[in-house]
């Protein structure tokens, strides 16, 4: 039989990858101890950056707000796609139709689905969602929506729910097919209710799945930005204000590379801390495949 042979270039090609995955990691955080300058020397500072970053109230401010926004978006958007799964299981009929329906904001734009809301969030009279109150009698003055410190940040999170539950749900659909109907069987011969169905034989099925999917929605939310940048671009008066854009703003606008460094180390450090004790926990999960 032929011997085995090293593909020598894909084995290269593996260590360029690593080295370009790795080396924007290491300079970051060689940046975060300087103050870094694009054209020009950079020169070491220490601590400064940091020091500077845990003085600033605004800094403390995106903190608060990012930790807000993660509460908040895990609250309401985290269990949505859940239900909504459980509730296509049940459609009796144009189960298809509805699939499709719901999954259409994966493939639209994330930027054009933000722009939408942002139109129908307009505080005119005019605007969708205040005609609409309007005409029905319960509001008399068009409310400010993404304009009121009060609410701006509850307006973000409602439009991310929206786009992420229905594409959420498809996953948890095609995850509900591993439960055994068996069991489903067993539990009406008991004459269990179907709260108690879903409790005790839908959401033991499904736990390796929500695990796996709390990791990702909770470094997804600690990472938004974009749609909070195009929504507000972290107004009004710091009420949206999160640390991606605490970074954003310092490294591109201000040219602050050094101190946007720290920012993202800090960052860094509560998204890893999270993922390890995550992982720990999945390890002593057993994972199933659907037939």
């Amino acid at each position: 039989p032929p011997r085995p042979t090293l593909d020598r270039s894909s084995a290269a090609s593996d260590v360029y990858k690593r080295q370009w995955q790795y080396y924007p990691l290491a300079h970051v955080g060689v940046m975060a101890f300087q103050d870094y300058q694009v054209l020009g020397e950079s020169s070491f500072i220490g601590l400064d950056n940091f020091i500077n970053m845990f003085s600033s109230d605004i800094f403390w401010r995106s903190l608060l707000n990012t930790f807000y926004y993660v509460g908040l978006t895990i609250a309401l958007g985290f269990f949505a796609p859940i239900i909504l799964a459980i509730l296509l299981q049940e459609v009796p009929r144009g189960s298809m139709f509805f699939r499709v329906v719901y999954y259409l904001p994966a493939v639209t734009s994330a930027l054009v689905l933000m722009f939408l809301w942002k139109k129908l969030y307009d505080p005119t009279a005019t605007g969708a969602i205040n005609a609409w109150l309007i005409k029905l009698g319960l509001i008399e003055e068009p409310l400010g929506f993404l304009q009121e410190p009060q609410t701006a940040m509850l307006c973000i999170i409602i439009a991310a729910v929206w786009a992420a539950a229905g594409p959420g749900s498809i996953i948890y659909l095609a995850a509900l097919k591993t439960v055994p109907d068996d069991l489903y069987d067993s539990a009406d011969v008991d004459g269990a209710s179907p709260l108690r169905k879903v409790m005790h034989i839908t959401l033991p099925y499904l736990t390796p799945l929500i695990l796996i999917n709390f990791v990702g929605a909770f470094i997804g939310a600690f990472r938004a930005t974009e749609n909070i940048f195009v929504m507000t671009g972290g107004g009004p008066s710091y009420a949206t204000h999160v640390l991606g854009l605490e970074v954003y703003y310092n490294a591109f606008l201000f040219l602050r590379f050094g101190y946007a460094s720290a920012i993202s180390w800090v960052l860094a450090s509560l998204l890893i801390g999270f993922a390890v004790w995550q992982l720990r926990i999945l390890k002593r999960v057993q994972f199933t495949t659907a037939k």
